[in-house]
């Protein structure tokens, strides 16, 4: 009887070893995780004067904030934010500016008005040239609508840049100077919205033309004056919507130079910092092992 009931407390001592086994075998399988050892995925960029370099010259400030220095991330992050927000609302305000000279050129200037006056012109000033016959009958008749999509039509637009080929300037002192400078961009190119509101040879374009920006009648509108004090006021209104989107322009692109400059003075400063932390570390480390000589490692 005590030889069978220890040979059964034996089994079930066995039984128990197993598990523990067992249950230890598996513990063992599974992964561990120091949590307090493992790297942080910006530890390069704290590391690495490369990586800091790169980080901030794609984000500006990431460099310096991985590293600790927050101030001068913060200046990099609110510099960018800033230049962004001007650059879009420039450029917002300038498509606005534009489309509104557009508008007000395409309702008062018309090519045709150019046209009449070219023929008027050569006729008033007693002018030679070979093509001006041709385009009298060609706008013979024809009046100006405003409506740039009719009055293109009406003008055979490579027979007026011949004529202005051989169109010279009459001053309103009765001095004759060069041909023409320019010759009539396509309807709808920036340099057609930039010549009518720019040179005196088209300012005769305008429905106001014939009175001065202060609303004065000519006393000639076939000889034209040297400081553009013949300009009708939409002129030099349409000047002016074209001065101001462009600008808008200006200010934009000025900004997307900031931009590219806060980004390069960002990765700069993180490369340095990284490179003098470095350094640091270099010369406490051998100034704290035994035995060696204190020496200074600087590295650029």
């Amino acid at each position: 009887m005590c030889l069978l009931l220890g040979a059964i407390i034996q089994v079930k001592a066995q039984s128990v070893d197993r598990s523990k086994k067992q249950s230890i075998t598996m513990q063992d399988l599974e992964p561990k995780i120091n949590y307090a050892s493992s790297t942080p995925f910006y530890q390069p960029v704290r590391e690495k004067p490369g990586y800091a370099f790169l980080s901030s010259a794609i984000i500006p400030g990431t460099g310096q904030a991985a590293n600790g220095k927050w101030l001068r991330a913060g200046i990099y992050f609110v510099a960018e934010a800033i230049l962004v927000g001007v650059h879009f609302k420039s450029y917002h305000d300038a498509k606005i500016k534009e489309r509104r000279y557009h508008q007000f050129a395409n309702n008062n200037w018309s090519v045709v008005n150019y046209a009449h006056w070219l023929v008027k012109y050569h006729n008033q000033n007693n002018l030679n040239n070979p093509y001006i016959d041709q385009l009298k009958q060609e706008v013979e008749g024809k009046s100006a609508s405003y409506d740039p999509q009719q009055d293109w039509k009406k003008v055979n637009i490579k027979l007026l840049r011949k004529v202005e080929k051989n169109t010279p300037y009459v001053f309103s002192d009765g001095k004759m100077g060069n041909s023409f400078s320019h010759e009539m961009p396509d309807y709808g190119s920036q340099q057609y919205y930039e010549l009518i509101s720019k040179y005196f040879q088209y300012g005769v374009g305008w429905k106001n033309f014939g009175m001065d920006r202060q609303g004065n009648n000519l006393d000639s509108s076939y000889q034209l004056s040297w400081d553009g004090t013949d300009m009708p006021f939409d002129f030099f209104h349409g000047a002016n919507l074209a001065e101001n989107f462009n600008d808008s322009y200006r200010l934009a692109g000025n900004m997307l130079s900031f931009l590219i400059l806060n980004h390069i003075v960002s990765a700069f400063d993180a490369f340095l910092t990284v490179k003098i932390k470095n350094n640091r570390i270099d010369t406490e480390t051998d100034f704290l092992n035994p035995g060696q000589a204190f020496t200074l490692r600087y590295h650029f």
